[in-house]
């Protein structure tokens, strides 16, 4: 073997040896959110646990990483790929690599992958760090680390179509507050659960039942879990809201969501049926100043919702005599043009990130940048100003092309 071959097999070696003192940590790597300052929250579902650790050494500032040019309305492709760039590090096949959540450290504009390094019960959990448009694993063993239980989640049973029901233990996770709110499911028959948990951790926590009314099955349901949550004030009010399977759209003020209280939250909107939400992200409408929401979906168009409508908004029609809804209904979503879209956050006012399919080539994972408010990279779409001598209503084409650092 030559000397190259040699190092570059030692390479691998050691980030597998690197990968598998994360995996140590962790029996698994799940959603994912940070505090306001450096700590870095990780849901491990298959050990009900959620992981703490201060990566103040480890964020790198991103601020001079170029991210498209927002006022022509381009995003920048970071990875083509991205899959294949991830299993290369890990010395693994790219069908082996399982990207769960995304987060942007806001502070830095680190951008952090939770992933699992192969499938089923046996896979090791890593977090991987985008580092000026390079790859790195984050070693986790550094950070100061702590955990706190979420209490009895799933262990062996599983759905109607196999699906693991572990995997829902811990579904999404938001810092609020000095507190975290914890969505999944728990072992008991009323198994949709929304836990709080003091952080520093100290073995404290709070949590509620939580039974909505869904439209398209007509009934109170206290089972399915929220899928994505973020918290809002609506009118001076903090309110958790939530995205639920199956798809309610659901407000309940965390003055409800005290320890041992079966809540029946507020479904003020319903995103349709034959589809899951991924993400539900906050961010202002620069043009014009509004707080909004964006919820992506797996089958369905992604929308931004209005905070102001939000609080406004009353509960939907429910309870005895009240017809199935199969449409989109209730608070206004406004369409926005993301399509294939697996994982998003923000990055700063400007520009949204996000793992999607791209929309050439359904093969090609990408890591992409994508300008707000309208979540719209022209470079996506052909239409009349693309060619040549076409008019330019806008006036895009004075711009030079973009010349990446």
């Amino acid at each position: 073997m030559s000397l190259k071959k040699s190092l570059l097999a030692a390479s691998a070696l050691a980030l597998v040896a690197a990968g598998a003192a994360q995996a140590q940590s962790m029996s698994s790597a799940g959603a994912l959110a940070f505090d306001d300052t450096n700590t870095l929250f990780v849901g491990d579902a298959k050990a009900g646990l959620v992981h703490a650790f201060d990566l103040s050494g480890a964020l790198v500032d991103q601020a001079d990483y170029q991210l498209g040019r927002a006022q022509t309305f381009e995003g920048r492709t970071i990875f083509n790929h991205l899959d294949v760039e991830i299993a290369a590090l890990l010395g693994i096949e790219a069908a082996d690599v399982v990207i769960n959540d995304m987060v942007v450290h806001k502070p830095t504009k680190q951008v952090l992958l939770s992933i699992h390094r192969g499938h089923g019960p046996d896979a090791e959990a890593v977090i991987i760090a985008v580092n000026n448009g390079a790859l790195e694993l984050i070693d986790l063993d550094a950070a100061e680390h702590s955990s706190m239980s979420v209490g009895p989640v799933p262990t062996s049973e599983t759905l109607e179509f196999g699906q693991p029901l572990n995997t829902l233990a811990i579904t999404d996770i938001d810092y609020y507050n000095g507190e975290l709110l914890v969505a999944g499911v728990s072992n008991e028959e009323f198994s949709s659960k929304l836990r709080r948990i003091p952080f520093p951790f100290t073995n404290e926590i709070s949590t509620s039942s939580i039974e909505i009314w869904h439209a398209v099955h007509a009934q109170y349901e206290t089972r399915a879990p929220i899928i994505s949550q973020t918290v809002a004030e609506l009118d001076g009010v903090p309110t958790l809201i939530a995205i639920y399977a199956c798809t309610p759209i659901v407000k309940i003020p965390l003055t409800d969501l005290t320890d041992g209280a079966e809540v029946r939250g507020t479904m003020i909107g319903e995103m349709g049926f034959g589809n899951t939400p991924l993400d539900i992200v906050p961010y202002v409408n620069g043009w014009d100043g509004t707080s909004n929401v964006v919820v992506t979906n797996s089958n369905r168009s992604a929308a931004s919702l209005n905070i102001e409508a939000i609080g406004a908004a009353e509960a939907m029609p429910h309870g005895e005599g009240v017809q199935n809804v199969f449409s989109v209904a209730g608070v206004d979503q406004f369409p926005l043009p993301m399509s294939g879209t697996l994982h998003l956050d923000t990055l700063d006012d400007t520009y949204a990130l996000v793992v999607r399919r791209s929309p050439e080539d359904v093969r090609n994972m990408q890591l992409h940048t994508v300008p707000m408010p309208f979540f719209f990279d022209r470079a996506d779409h052909v239409v009349e100003m693309n060619f040549d001598g076409s008019p330019d209503p806008f006036g895009y084409k004075a711009a030079p092309p973009v010349e990446y650092n």
